[in-house]
């Protein structure tokens, strides 16, 4: 750009100076000719008219063929000068022309040259974006390889781990499968062994109780029948007193009345006999057994039982007054649940209507 301004300061400097010229080349032309007009003209009026001078038709024809040729050289040099002008003036104008040509196509190459570094600055931009961008892409890909690898290797490790976990589960499992087999066989053989033992138990239970029943069946027959000779008995001696008192009349009765009552009383007094007390006593522990369990586990212990029964033989209330806490505790469970028999009689209720009975199981 600086050197195109230059070039165009040196053309028209040029252009300043031809033109200088040629308004010389003209001035002195006019300057010329004036002169000549003067010579002809006799230098001005100025001067004093002298007598008549003898003039050469020749020297006049060549002075006016002279000074007509001046005028036409005049004006063949004024064209010449023109034409010349018109050149100059063209060529400066071509010049110029070329030189806005030159001007603009220099515009216009550096414009593209302008461009083209913008654009060159551009693509080189964008390449070097495209680079970093490149770079930063391995970098991702490489970073991406690198997570994906270590991600396998987890993965490896997982399964790896997985696998050895499943096999120590498989073995834990058989081995609790193994483990699971031996207790349910051992739960099943003592599962037998106490259904045999339970049925044993219970077999002697039953045994026990039906045996205790047909003791307190005999003890209760036996009662009844020690209770009918008893009765036999008494009213034999009613008889044999009644006997002696008709045969020593009024005063002997009133005498051995009173010995009469007296032996009836101490009859009552006397009240149920041993073996009717203890068969009731037998039927009351049957039916406290019948409602008692496991009673292998109480053999040899004993608990004092206080029972109040109704005439009827229902249970007003027991309670435990001694003996071995754990039995107790059982026993009167059973006692509350067991359904006691009726008192075989009156005696035999006042013997039991608030009693203490030793419960030993058997």
């Amino acid at each position: 750009m600086g050197k195109a301004t230059e070039h165009e300061d040196k053309l028209n400097r040029s252009v300043i100076g031809s033109i200088i010229l040629h308004i010389l080349v003209i001035g002195l032309l006019a300057i010329s000719a004036f002169m000549q007009k003067d010579v002809l003209t006799g230098g001005g009026g100025g001067g004093s008219v002298i007598d008549a001078v003898m003039v050469d038709p020749n020297a006049m024809a060549q002075q006016a063929e002279r000074q007509q040729q001046q005028k036409s050289d005049a004006k063949r040099a004024e064209k010449l000068r023109q034409q010349e002008a018109e050149r100059q003036a063209e060529e400066l104008k071509q010049q110029q022309a070329a030189e806005q040509q030159r001007l603009k196509q220099i515009e216009k190459d550096r414009l593209q040259a302008q461009e083209a570094a913008k654009k060159q600055a551009d693509e080189q931009k964008q390449s070097e974006e495209a680079a970093k961008k490149a770079q930063a892409a391995q970098k991702q890909a490489e970073a991406e390889a690198a997570k994906a690898k270590a991600e396998a290797e987890i993965q490896k490790k997982a399964a790896a781990a997985a696998e050895q976990a499943k096999k120590q589960a498989e073995a834990d499992a058989k081995k609790a499968a193994d483990e699971a087999k031996k207790q349910a066989e051992a739960l099943a053989k003592q599962k037998a062994a106490d259904e045999a033992k339970k049925k044993a138990e219970a077999d002697a239970k039953q045994k026990a109780a039906d045996d205790a029943k047909q003791k307190a069946a005999a003890d209760a027959k036996a009662a009844a029948d020690a209770k009918k000779a008893a009765d036999a008995k008494k009213k034999a001696d009613a008889e044999a007193s009644k006997q002696v008192d008709d045969l020593f009349g009024g005063l002997a009765s009133d005498k051995n009345a009173p010995s009469a009552n007296g032996a009836s009383g101490g009859g009552d007094k006397a009240g149920a006999s041993g073996p009717e007390v203890d068969g009731y006593k037998a039927q009351i522990q049957a039916a406290i057994m019948r409602n008692f369990y496991d009673a292998q586990l109480y053999k040899g212990r004993t608990c004092t039982l206080r029972i109040k029964l109704a005439p009827d033989g229902t249970l007003f209330s027991v309670q435990a007054e001694g003996g071995d806490p754990a039995l107790c505790q059982v026993a009167l469970v059973a006692a509350k649940q067991a359904k006691i028999p009726k008192p075989p009689s009156t005696a035999v209720y006042e013997k039991f209507k608030s009693s203490l009975l030793d419960f030993k199981p058997e």
